[in-house]
């Protein structure tokens, strides 16, 4: 079932059906604080996002309690309504899902996503200059998947990193496109023998918080205090993430 229908499922069955508010409530931990899915595979990165949410949503007057878990679980569990929200999705994903309603207008971060090819390959380093190339990426980062059809370059997904080295050197493919944390994985498979690797700075993509349709009234105050802890430097220190970077402000009214 797509997310979409699932939160509109629960959001209206809460609003019409005796008992279920109580129900619903039983996503919040024993303590009153509302729940949101961290996504476990962030590793190291997990305790300065966590620290991250405590931070926005006191600025709130709201406690939260962050639960390290699959992304997929947490999908799941945001769907039964036994999550408040997820600590963020990239805004491709929220698009493509019409989960606009129910995410922060304004980005909690934003990843930087590079280019790779080899020194030999004949290419500028320009983005504009991607037309009629073959462009690899990771199987399923939607951001790519979308933006790299828009350059007139052809899309070839990949599903193991492992791969994109060989698929460089034999010319299958010849730009690697990813996110700047993924570039250093890559580059650690290169040994002096090989040929260089070079790269460059392509875009940022955005990933915005998002809350189940319950908590859509809290929508405009979180957006209020992320776009203050922004513009006021506080953001910064939690973002010690290798490639992620403060987002680029959303106007209020835009």
């Amino acid at each position: 079932m797509l997310l979409r229908r699932a939160f509109l499922f629960v959001f209206l069955a809460a609003a019409s059906l005796p008992g279920t508010a109580e129900a619903a409530s039983t996503s919040e931990a024993s303590d009153g604080c509302m729940r949101l899915g961290a996504d476990v595979s962030l590793g190291d990165s997990i305790d300065q996002f966590t620290s991250l949410f405590e931070d926005l949503y006191r600025r709130v007057e709201l406690c939260v309690r962050s639960v390290p878990m699959s992304p997929k679980r947490i999908e799941q569990l945001l769907e039964t309504g036994e999550l408040d929200g997820d600590w963020f999705r990239p805004s491709e994903f929220i698009e493509t899902r019409a989960l606009e309603p129910y995410a922060v207008r304004q980005p909690v971060f934003a990843m930087a996503a590079h280019i790779l090819w080899l020194d030999r390959t004949d290419f500028s380093g320009a983005p504009a200059d991607m037309r009629g190339l073959v462009v690899g990426h990771r199987d399923g980062y939607r951001w790519l998947e979308r933006h790299i059809p828009m350059t007139g370059a052809t899309p070839f997904p990949i599903s193991n990193s492992s791969q994109v080295k060989m698929l460089l050197i034999r010319g299958r493919i010849d730009l690697y496109a990813t996110s700047s944390v993924n570039e250093a994985i890559i580059r650690r498979q290169f040994t002096a023998t090989d040929p260089a690797l070079k790269s460059i700075y392509w875009d940022k993509a955005p990933f915005q918080h998002i809350l189940h349709p319950r908590h859509q009234a809290l929508i405009p105050s979180l957006d209020a205090a992320l776009r203050t802890m922004i513009e006021s430097g506080d953001l910064e220190q939690y973002l010690s993430m290798p490639g992620a970077m403060a987002p680029d402000l959303i106007p209020p009214n835009q």
